[in-house]
């Protein structure tokens, strides 16, 4: 697999790579982690600019991110009724996430991105449960910072070794695990400072 992402990135380019993210926002199943890693790795070896392939990344993140909110949020649980097997969904994910939503929106988008399956239908409940799009985007920004810094910089750092690792069965839950446990204590920290602070 990390061979033909290669060949795609190669091939198309910063193109490939805005594609690519975007269907990873949009909640379609694709590697999107693994590709991002990748770019990454091409960016130690020259192909591409760090800095812009990371504004490349989050631009495609924050539109595809924004296409599924919309949709959620115009077209609702029909939508997801209809073509929700595209996204791995059942009614029982359908019901969780939006019992997490319910729970705690921060921890639900910036978090919940993170979950299998759960992240893939993130968007669509936020737009379906009425959110602000500007509250949605600021949670779904602060989540996309996280993930594409920690791949973009790990692909590069890990550099050549990174194709071997990441075939390695866990090693993608390791990453979630631990990009989670650090959002989790910043929400913990420092959210409810931020909302008192605007009282």
């Amino acid at each position: 697999m990390t061979d033909q992402i290669l060949d795609l990135l190669s091939s198309l380019g910063l193109t490939g790579l805005f594609a690519g993210v975007y269907l990873e926002a949009l909640g379609l199943p694709f590697p999107g982690s693994v590709l991002v890693a990748l770019t990454g790795f091409l960016c130690r070896q020259g192909e591409f600019n760090i800095f812009v392939a990371w504004l490349v990344s989050l631009t495609a993140y924050i539109l595809g991110s924004v296409t599924a909110f919309m949709l959620g949020h115009f077209v609702g649980e029909p939508f997801l009724n209809k073509w929700g097997r595209y996204l791995q969904l059942t009614p029982e994910r359908f019901a969780k996430a939006q019992e997490l939503l319910n729970k705690s929106a921060p921890g639900f988008i910036i978090g919940g991105r993170f979950i299998p399956t759960v992240g893939n239908l993130t968007p669509y409940i936020a737009g379906i449960s009425g959110i602000p799009l500007i509250k949605f985007l600021f949670y779904d920004v602060i989540h996309a910072v996280i993930w594409l810094t920690a791949f973009l910089v790990g692909g590069a750092i890990l550099g050549h070794n990174w194709s071997r690792i990441i075939d390695i069965p866990g090693v993608k839950y390791f990453w979630v695990l631990g990009v989670v446990l650090v959002g989790a204590y910043l929400l913990k920290h420092y959210l409810p400072n931020m909302q008192r602070n605007r009282i």
